[in-house]
C-alpha cells in the first residue's frame, strides 16, 4: 500500500502520521510538507504598498522556508520507525489544499492521509481546513486523522445529541 502522508513538521501532524502507519502499514510512503513561502514575497503585504523585501531577501527567506520544510520531514521520518528505503521525501510550496491534492494526482497513491488540528467551528468556516479541501477535491480517499485535545472533545461532544441511540430496526 502506497500512503501519501502530509506534515507540516507540527506535534498534531507528526501524531497523525505515525497513527497513519500504525493503521495502514504501508509498504511506500511519500511523505510531504507543503512550505507557504508567500511570506517570503517581495510585493507588499498587510495594506502597505511597495517592496517589503529586496529580491535577494525574498530568495534568502523562500530557501530558509523550505530547508525548514526539509527539516521538519528529517524528524517526522525519524519519528515513523520505518524504514527509510520506502519513504520519498517532497517539499513543494503553495496552497496546502491544493498542493497536497496536485501531488496525489501525480503520485496516484492508495491513499492520502492529513491531519486534523479540531478547530473550532468558527475557525473552520471563517477560514476553511485542508483536510475539508483536500477531502473534497483529492482523486484519492483520504484519512483524516484527527487530533484532540480535552477543550476540542469536549466541544465536540456537545455536537452529538443526548438521548439518543441508533436505531438498529431502521433501514
Amino acid at each position: 500500500m502506497h500512503a501519501l502522508i502530509t506534515t507540516d513538521g507540527s506535534e498534531v501532524s507528526i501524531e497523525a502520521a505515525q497513527k497513519a502507519v500504525r493503521l495502514l502499514n504501508p509498504t511506500k510512503i511519500t511523505l510531504l510538507t507543503v512550505a507557504d513561502t508567500s511570506v517570503a514575497n517581495d510585493s507588499g503585504a498587510g495594506g502597505f504598498e511597495g517592496n517589503l523585501l529586496s529580491p535577494t531577501e525574498s530568495l534568502t527567506a523562500r530557501n530558509a522556508i523550505l530547508d525548514e520544510g526539509r527539516d521538519e520531514l528529517a524528524g517526522t521520518v525519524a519519528s515513523l520507525g520505518v524504514e527509510p528505503s520506502i519513504v520519498e521525501h517532497k517539499v513543494v510550496e503553495g496552497s496546502a489544499g491544493i498542493m497536497i491534492c496536485l501531488v496525489a494526482k501525480q503520485t496516484n497513491p492508495d491513499v492520502v492521509v492529513v491531519g486534523s488540528h479540531g478547530r473550532g467551528w468558527f475557525k473552520r468556516v471563517v477560514i476553511g481546513s485542508v483536510s475539508e479541501y483536500v477531502s473534497r477535491h483529492c482523486v484519492a480517499p483520504v484519512l483524516v486523522i484527527r487530533h484532540a485535545d480535552a477543550a476540542d472533545a469536549a466541544e465536540a461532544a456537545e455536537d452529538v445529541p443526548e438521548g439518543k441511540t441508533p436505531d438498529s430496526s431502521a433501514t
